[in-house]
């Protein structure tokens, strides 16, 4: 599984508007990026005792293909894809866009920098009222 976020987030980089998205780095946690651990564990109010979350797991490596094929529209090859939904929120100084796959109901936040993209965070949304919140922003927000 780590050597998957390697190649997806560390060897190479998905892009997004024409700019790479990078991850977080530091701190280190046991040797491995903070953004690994975030991206495949829970428990967030101890940074250094987190759990594997086994959803967060097994879609590690759906994150770098929704960023790349979020235009795909439902044209993809399966019939039964409505594509992926997304748009922008303020956040800070900053704006991030929030990519949901709403059949699978998992989300994707990058948020834009001048010269690239980072990416925040990515999970499944496991509740029906996380689910519900996230299309009401998209109604709200909808840029795209």
């Amino acid at each position: 599984m780590y050597q998957k976020y390697k190649a997806d987030f560390i060897t190479t980089h998905p892009q997004f508007e024409g700019k790479i998205v990078k991850v977080r780095f530091l701190p280190i946690i046991d040797g491995y990026e903070e953004s690994f651990i975030h991206f495949t564990c829970k428990n967030y109010e101890n940074v250094e005792k987190r759990e594997p979350d086994f959803k967060r797991c097994e879609r590690l490596h759906w994150i770098r293909k929704v960023i790349e094929n979020y235009l795909c529209k439902g044209n993809c090859s399966d019939t039964n894809c409505e594509g992926i939904k997304i748009w922008e929120e303020p956040w800070k100084m900053y704006k991030r866009v929030h990519f949901l796959f709403e059949e699978e109901r998992y989300l994707v936040i990058i948020e834009k920098r001048e010269k690239y993209n980072l990416l925040i965070t990515a999970y499944y949304l496991e509740y029906n009222n996380a689910l519900e919140k996230q299309l009401k922003h998209y109604e709200q927000y909808k840029t795209f």
